[in-house]
């Protein structure tokens, strides 16, 4: 079978088309690829910054069809299903033709859910759903939001601009600013929409997130307050300001968040955004894209 992997880090360049066998079925859940997502943590795996074993298939998360379903697993060949696989603890790969998974890390994707839809929901939608559950009592509080246009990020501001008792503000890139003041507009609670980290006041909020990895804006947090961060490679020492709950959120294998993300995702809570589709081939360029900046929804490797 094809996948997406690597024999040696190093740029864009190094990503291979790799011919593997295909995983043996046993107790092990099979899925037939439809769309694997590109994340941040691909790019880092690729160049090294992350080391892992090699070679290497890369990839967290996919959508796809079951193709082998064991006994007692609750699936059936042919169900629509999502998933999500920690690359560097399970050195399993989800950039390839057919991925074994463990059953209690796999959900059905819900009728009405697009197969590639899916696919860019695992890794950002249980990043965010953790990452919330971690935040203190938000009731009441004035919380920025660093890095709203990204894939955590635009998870995070779906479900905090739908509190109504809490002010959240975004910091956005200047130009993704139209998009989220048009989003931003009519939803409940107050908050402002930022494009320049310099509108941010220096002790100004409860509670800072940073989905975006701005670590200068540790600042921003008042004292007593919190910050979140999910970059562990652009994050604020948190001896600097011992006086601030300071949390960095790493992601945890979840079924029943992932159910949690894809049941949203139906129901038009999650974000839906915009999915740039290449081939296996063309995975460099995916990393090129991606690695540019300034990329704009969600990038999807396709068999």
């Amino acid at each position: 079978m094809r996948a997406v992997g690597l024999t040696r880090t190093g740029g864009p360049e190094v990503l291979e088309v790799l011919d593997l066998p295909e995983p043996e079925a046993a107790d092990a859940l099979v899925i037939e690829t439809a769309a694997a997502a590109v994340n941040p943590v691909d790019l880092a795996t690729r160049s090294g910054l992350i080391p892992t074993s090699l070679p290497a298939v890369l990839g967290w998360d996919l959508a796809g069809t079951v193709a082998h379903a064991p006994a007692g697993s609750g699936f059936r060949t042919g169900d629509r299903v999502l998933a999500m696989t920690a690359q560097l603890g399970t050195g399993v790969g989800s950039m390839a033709e057919y991925v074994a998974f463990d059953p209690g890390f796999v959900a059905h994707v819900p009728d009405g859910l697009k197969l590639e839809e899916a696919a860019a929901l695992p890794l950002a939608g249980v990043t965010a759903t953790q990452l919330l559950r971690r935040t203190p009592d938000r009731a009441g509080k004035r919380i920025l939001l660093i890095g709203a246009q990204g894939g955590v990020g635009a998870h995070l501001a779906a479900r905090l601009l739908d509190e109504p008792s809490t002010r959240t503000d975004l910091l956005v890139r200047p130009s993704d600013l139209p998009v989220w003041q048009e989003q931003r507009a009519g939803r409940p609670g107050e908050g402002a929409v930022l494009a320049d980290p310099a509108q941010v006041g220096t002790g100004a909020y409860d509670i800072v997130i940073d989905a975006g990895g701005v670590p200068a804006l540790f600042d921003a947090v008042r004292p007593q307050g919190a910050f979140l961060t999910i970059t562990p490679f652009s994050a604020p020492d948190p001896a600097a300001r011992p006086e601030v709950a300071y949390t960095l959120i790493g992601v945890e294998l979840d079924r029943d968040d992932l159910v949690s993300v894809a049941e949203a995702a139906a129901r038009g809570i999650a974000p839906r955004q915009e999915l740039t589709v290449l081939p296996f081939e063309d995975a460099a360029e995916a990393h090129r894209r991606l690695e540019r900046g300034g990329f704009r929804g969600k990038l999807l490797l396709v068999p």
